[in-house]
């Protein structure tokens, strides 16, 4: 047997070195691949084609090498970097080579609303320099409709749907499953409303969760519902109205979710991809094989570095991701990856300002105080310092928000959550069901630690619990101090509760409504550059892993990153899920707050919020 089992790990060794090896291979073969490929040129009266695929993020995520094939079948590495995406449109505007913008987004998935607003404004600005937009799909969900309702032309297929449905927020509850399972959790919290580990001690959403989340879900939908309105030229109030009652407007279509797109004026006309790509062509002057780039090709020939002369620079900073203590890759904010890019912003004489851009549900509290440590250290030199909210900046990451001189928010950003848990799993009665047993002696009352085979003593759990509330009373502090705000108000507005960006605007969590674009011109303004300035953006520093994975990973068109998607999609297939299915991101929603306890010990300030 002994015998066996050592062969076997040896040739599951062997398997191993050869799946890397022919990984590095493929990895050099792309990058090789990449640097002789001729660099596409940008055609004449051309149309800029907008295609954005999988998830429009912050910043774009590089996958673990320890979990790579897991990352690459389940968790949809497809991803399209926001300011990239903005960026080719805004160098567009001004392109006398781009003469129209074509939206192709049956490739693109759920998108937050306050990302869909940004894009919103750099499409008017397309659109304010004269030139057209035209929007093309089979189908649309609700994110991908609101980039295509932006359109001066907007064509739907004949058999196709625009599938609004409004927002909802929906959670798995583990609560009996732990219990079947013999898992016992101990929950530690400070909030009332801090409910980011409730799927773990319940089986539905407590009263108080509910309440706030019915607030934030009618600030959504009414400023998405405006939205639309607006740029449709909607009658007040139809989108309600049809959504309330659709089996009814649809009975008087036969059944037909195209015809009742186009009678509500959805959508201005029914055609297939052929006649759609005729009207293109004739709105170019052009043959139906119309000049035409990518935008993520054009941006690579377009984009121009910072001017070299100038020396004012506006640094920006991107907090994406969940809040971890260390060195940790693009998709995660590290303390310390983070405070490197902080320092070299303190240490840069031709940085003058700072646009720290926070997308984060937080994280580890540790590590949010030491980020917010070398912002106070980066304050002191004098150079300004100014938040930009996106879809999230929640608990973590409001507590790295806080001591910024100026904070601008998105109407529909998700933010607060100042509270703090810590969650503890043990498998003492499950271990007991098996026949094994913990016993043992120590010299304290805590000197058995924490262990997953025992229940946690009484003493512990007391002291747990203490450190919360201790770190729930630093955050107000902190929060107190930064928002010059006193400590009892602080109080008022916290107990884990979320708030809309608009919320926060008004009880004075954030100081203004607006977009990335309003944050670094606050900055220049606070720097006193005026009109002299250029952005550049901080990155961590890369070592060879990180470079490699980039290049591999860095840009969601390259072929094998394709490929494996639709490898892991295929498979998901015959289990009729997707990718994106809602009871695969509650699994994974529970493995991240699991694998966090496990992986992360410690104090967490954690918004555990989706909005679909």
């Amino acid at each position: 047997m002994k015998l066996m089992f050592s062969s076997l790990f040896r040739w599951l060794d062997q398997l191993r070195r050869i799946l890397i090896n022919t990984l590095f291979v493929l990895i050099m073969f792309i990058i090789v691949a990449a640097l002789l490929a001729e660099q596409p040129g940008i055609p004449d009266r051309a149309a800029l084609i907008v295609n954005p695929t999988g998830e429009i993020v912050e910043e774009l995520t590089l996958p673990s090498t320890e979990i790579l094939p897991l990352q690459l079948g389940l968790s949809s590495r497809y991803q399209t970097g926001l300011h990239d995406l903005i960026h080719s449109i805004e160098l567009a505007a001004t392109d006398d080579r781009i003469r129209l913008m074509v939206l192709k987004l049956d490739g693109m998935d759920r998108t937050s609303l306050p990302k869909l607003q940004e894009l919103r404004r750099a499409i008017n600005t397309f659109k304010a320099s004269g030139k057209r937009v035209i929007a093309a799909g089979s189908n649309y969900s609700q994110s991908q409709y609101y980039l295509a309702a932006t359109a001066d032309q907007l064509f739907l297929n004949p058999l196709g749907v625009v599938a609004l449905q409004g927002f909802s927020i929906y959670r798995n509850y583990f609560k009996d499953a732990l219990a079947r399972l013999h898992i016992n959790v101990e929950l530690f919290r400070a909030g009332e409303y801090k409910a980011a580990a409730e799927p773990m001690i319940r089986n539905n959403m407590s009263e108080v969760d509910r309440a706030s989340n019915r607030i934030l879900l009618d600030t959504l939908w009414s400023t998405y519902k405006h939205d639309l309105t607006e740029m449709r030229q909607l009658k007040a109030g139809r989108i309600q109205t049809v959504l309330d009652h659709p089996s009814t407007y649809l009975a008087r279509h036969g059944g037909s979710l195209a015809q009742l797109a186009m009678a509500e004026g959805l959508v201005d006309t029914l055609a297939d991809q052929g006649e759609i790509e005729s009207y293109i062509a004739r709105a170019l002057d052009a043959s139906d094989d119309y000049p035409s780039i990518n935008f993520s090709d054009y941006l690579q020939v377009a984009n121009g570095d910072p001017d070299p002369a100038s020396k004012n620079h506006i640094g920006i900073i991107t907090a994406s991701g969940m809040i971890l203590d260390g060195d940790t890759p693009p998709g995660s904010v590290g303390s310390k990856s983070m405070a490197q890019m902080l320092k070299q912003a303190r240490q840069d004489d031709q940085i003058k300002a700072i646009v720290l851009r926070i997308d984060s549900p937080g994280g580890s509290a540790p590590a949010s105080e030491a980020i917010r440590s070398e912002i106070l250290r980066l304050k002191k030199t004098g150079k300004p310092v100014v938040v930009s909210m996106g879809s999230m900046a929640a608990s973590g990451g409001y507590w790295i928000a806080a001591p910024a001189d100026e904070i601008w928010a998105s109407a529909t950003t998700i933010t607060g959550s100042i509270g703090a848990y810590a969650m503890l799993a043990d498998f003492e009665q499950g271990l007991e069901k098996l026949g094994v047993h913990s016993d043992g002696l120590g010299t304290t009352s805590v000197a058995e630690g924490i262990r997953g085979d025992r229940k946690l003593s009484p003493e512990l759990a007391k002291v747990m619990q203490l450190s919360i509330q201790h770190i729930y009373g630093r955050f107000l502090n902190i929060v107190s101090e930064g928002r010059n705000m006193p400590e009892d108000k602080v109080a008022e507005l916290a107990e884990g509760r979320v708030w809309t960006g608009l919320e926060a605007k008004k009880l004075g969590l954030v100081d203004h409504l607006g977009g990335f674009d309003e944050a670094i011109a606050a900055a220049a303004q606070r720097a006193g550059l005026g009109e002299d300035y250029d952005k550049i953006r901080i990155r961590r520093p890369q070592n060879l892993k990180d470079i490699l994975l980039s290049e591999l990973f860095g840009n969601a068109n390259t072929f094998l990153t394709s490929m494996i998607r639709s490898a892991g999609d295929q498979l998901l297939s015959y289990t009729g899920l997707s990718a994106s299915n809602p009871w695969l991101q509650n699994i994974r929603q529970l493995s991240q707050l699991m694998g966090l306890s496990a992986g992360q010990p410690g104090i967490f300030a954690i918004c555990n919020l989706r909005v679909e």
